[in-house]
């Protein structure tokens, strides 16, 4: 679980708001190198920030394969994946079974989402801060560089998005 800063670059100018994560790892831990390696599925949304002309969510899912070191507390990573942006219509009228919902609440129809697939790469950093033998509780830093596709960045204006990561992770069992 995490949150950070998001630097949406556009074609006019960049612009900064805010994202919040959720990541599900499975990955593998081989002793003798001390490699890592799995993959990462992640869930976010980049929140908008109409105050900087950016007038609309962004959600997403990614799948990301990773690899990486781990030293003792210390493990750094990095990953390539794919996975789908959407940004939803919020100035479209809703459903008719929808109406009496305030428009100002942030609702939108989900069937109405621009999608997109994107190109994903991501680099990370972290540190257990608690350790036992079937767990533990660690933080750690990552960057994530989000690439729409052609179509949809000229559609949007979207040159790529940059996320900075900051993230608490819990390991339950020694999987």
């Amino acid at each position: 679980m995490g949150l950070g800063p998001t630097f949406v670059q556009t074609k006019d100018r960049d612009l900064t708001t805010w994202g919040n994560y959720g990541t599900f790892r499975l990955g593998a831990f081989q002793e003798r190198l001390n490699l890592i390696a799995g993959l990462d599925l992640t869930a976010y949304r980049l929140q908008d920030a109409p105050e900087a002309s950016f007038r609309y969510d962004i959600h997403g899912n990614d799948v990301l394969f990773f690899l990486g070191y781990s030293e003792g507390s210390w493990s750094l990573w990095g990953g390539v994946g794919a996975g789908q942006m959407r940004i939803y219509d919020k100035e479209a009228p809703l459903d008719a079974d929808k109406k009496e919902q305030d428009q100002t609440d942030g609702a939108y129809d989900e069937r109405r989402a621009h999608r997109s697939i994107s190109q994903v790469t991501e680099a990370g950093v972290s540190y257990d801060l608690y350790r036992a033998q079937y767990g533990k509780i660690d933080a750690s830093l990552s960057w994530r560089r989000l690439v729409p596709e052609k179509g949809w960045r000229s559609a949007y204006a979207l040159t790529m998005i940059d996320c900075l990561q900051f993230e608490v992770g819990f390991k339950l069992l020694g999987w």
